[in-house]
């Protein structure tokens, strides 16, 4: 006598999600592959492979998952091509020449869920479109990776923009948040629909900093938008590659430009040493996940 509501109720959960998609970005900064390691720090031979478990086991079964990565030079960036394997691409270039030069904040997507629209590279600098431009009080140039997908099944478009913050200039910082709220505005609409933004990256700030507020003044931190019952992890997210607290900054972050519309469902900071005694990273991966409807109202 009990089918007919359990039938039903399995109709209608299956009816929510075929309207929504199932949505997990991730930032990572991954540390940049160095001749010699620092103290803590493995060479990047030894953090590969965990890494690539890593990021296969936090995508599994999440087939719209979109990544962002940040101090990826071009081998480090070959390398995890080739380690996730056909099933993935990537969007980027080297922030010292607009090519293969320097560090990348590459952009990985599956090709079979999202068809890659369009993508552009801007330098946190006052000249944007220079390749290789220091900006400010910066130390080294540094960029945004802006690319726009659209899912395959559903038409359905989202925007993700990857970054690296300057780790010496202040002003640097602040004028690039400036930079990074205008760009997340001018991509937010295509085709007389707003498009929900993310931004996420190593912004070398806390919460605490005027950057970070910039940000938080015109966007929306994700762990703020997820209720915090379904928050998980640690709240720190730079660890030095050591296991002293102290030392541990909170300064890897995802943003959403507008979080209307969008059903949250977790935010995390995950771990980055296990058993072995081996630091992946000396950055903990962010990830947030979240329901988007797979059909995009227009704009009135």
């Amino acid at each position: 006598m009990r089918l007919g509501p359990l039938f039903f109720g399995a109709a209608t959960v299956a009816a929510a999600s075929s309207r929504t998609i199932d949505m997990r970005l991730m930032t990572y900064n991954i540390r940049l592959a160095v001749g010699v390691g620092g103290p803590g720090e493995e060479l990047w031979s030894v953090r590969r492979p965990l890494i690539t478990s890593q990021l296969n086991y936090e995508t599994a079964g999440r087939p719209e998952a979109l990544m962002c990565f940040q101090e990826a030079i071009y081998p480090q960036v070959q390398d995890l091509d080739e380690d996730l394997g056909n099933e993935w691409a990537y969007v980027g270039v080297g922030r010292d020449d607009g090519a293969f030069g320097g560090e990348f904040s590459p952009i990985f997507y599956r090709p079979s869920v999202w068809k890659f629209e369009k993508n552009a590279t801007y330098w946190l600098s006052e000249t944007p479109d220079e390749p290789g431009s220091v900006g400010w009080d910066a130390a080294l140039p540094r960029i945004v990776t802006v690319a726009r997908f659209r899912h395959d099944s559903s038409g359905a478009r989202i925007v993700y923009m990857c970054t690296h913050f300057d780790h010496i200039g202040q002003e640097a910082r602040e004028q690039s948040a400036h930079l990074l709220v205008g760009l997340a505005d001018e991509w937010s609409t295509y085709e007389k629909k707003t498009l929900p933004v993310f931004l996420g990256g190593d912004l070398n700030v806390t919460p605490d900093n005027p950057a970070y507020q910039t940000l938080a003044s015109d966007m929306y931190d994700a762990k703020d938008v997820v209720p915090e019952e379904r928050r998980f992890g640690h709240v720190k997210t730079y660890t030095a590659f050591t296991v002293d607290a102290d030392d541990d900054t909170e300064i890897d972050h995802i943003f959403v430009r507008d979080p209307a519309g969008l059903d949250w469902v977790s935010f995390a900071v995950l771990n980055t040493r296990f058993e072995g005694e081996i630091f992946i990273s000396d950055h903990r991966p962010v990830v947030v996940d979240f329901k988007m409807p797979r059909k995009q109202k227009r704009d009135a």
